[in-house]
């Protein structure tokens, strides 16, 4: 039972970070959108990524429910955009993290054991998936966006964004292993 509530809370933190992180982002840098949504460095990525780092599986699915309740807000109309948006966002970070880093026993072995590569081919990869499943979604939602110009501006926002707080963790991790070792 206390697992369970221990989990349920993971998601429930999870959720409401990534509400909060979407409404700082829109309250700080709205004057530096490219388009409604997309930034040239988009940070709450970067701690969607961070989250799914720590919590796994169950960041992604906090992830999610939180996109689900930003979706509303920013497509109230469209049901294929508020449905595939908050899937695509919410699990981007997690299917990306699945797909490159093996499976590990303990959750702080694969965090200090992340190589520069690794970070940026986590952070490559979750932007692909994220910039791209939204520019498919606005595809077949039928909007008249400049799809190749969101795309590009997407990808580089996300990747910035998820690149930012990778390396920012690497230097948490690394400052307190030095200080640990003194």
């Amino acid at each position: 039972m206390q697992l369970l509530v221990l989990r349920s809370s993971f998601v429930c933190f999870c959720a409401l970070m990534g509400i909060a992180a979407w409404w700082i982002n829109g309250y700080i840098i709205a004057n530096y959108e490219v388009a409604q949504g997309v930034n040239l460095i988009y940070w709450p990525h970067g701690l969607r990524f961070v989250l799914t780092l720590l919590l796994e599986r169950y960041a992604a699915l906090g992830l999610v429910w939180g996109s689900v309740f930003v979706a509303q807000l920013t497509w109230p109309d469209d049901p294929v955009m508020q449905f595939g948006a908050s899937m695509v966002s919410g699990s981007s970070a997690y299917v990306a993290q699945r797909s490159i880093l093996r499976a590990s026993k303990t959750t702080p072995s694969r965090l200090v054991g992340l190589t520069p590569a690794n970070i940026v081919a986590l952070g490559t990869q979750s932007a692909l998936i994220n910039a791209a499943g939204h520019t498919l979604l606005c595809i077949g939602s039928g909007t008249a966006d400049p799809h190749a110009d969101i795309f590009a501006s997407m990808l580089a926002g996300d990747l910035l964004g998820a690149l930012l707080f990778l390396y920012a963790l690497k230097a948490i991790l690394w400052i307190s292993d030095r200080r640990s070792s003194k």
